[in-house]
């Protein structure tokens, strides 16, 4: 019983010490292998045509989470959802929880998931 509860409460640290991540895919498409490049575009776009198939967001839930493992999981997550790229990227500070200890500003970074619709178009 014991080592149940000590497994329970690691699950849990483990979990609270990763990135929230969502997504709203639009189509679905076969994943990317985990080594498939996933580039990033803030401002511009890629040269080549492309479609939307999604939107993916992560928040630093806390301190213990950089923003690099944030960003890690939107290439993650863009790869899952079939991606070649991230366009539009985005950090926000939107306000998760107020309460007696203050208001709760975790950073978010979000983007629009691409693919190619060219496959011998390089980005």
């Amino acid at each position: 019983m014991r080592i149940k509860i000590v497994v329970v409460v690691f699950i849990l640290l483990l979990v609270g010490c990763s990135p929230a991540v969502r997504t709203t895919t639009f189509q679905q498409l076969p994943p990317k292998p985990v080594d498939a490049p996933i580039k990033i575009f803030r401002i511009k776009t890629p040269r080549c045509n492309f479609e939307e198939i999604g939107i993916v967001n992560s928040r630093q839930r806390n301190t213990f989470i950089s923003m690099d493992e944030v960003m890690n999981s939107l290439i993650v997550e863009a790869r899952n959802m079939g991606g070649d790229a991230i366009i539009g990227l985005n950090e926000t500070n939107p306000i998760h929880n107020v309460n007696e200890y203050g208001i709760d500003r975790d950073p978010v970074l979000s983007g629009t998931v691409i693919k190619s619709t060219d496959p011998n178009c390089r980005q």
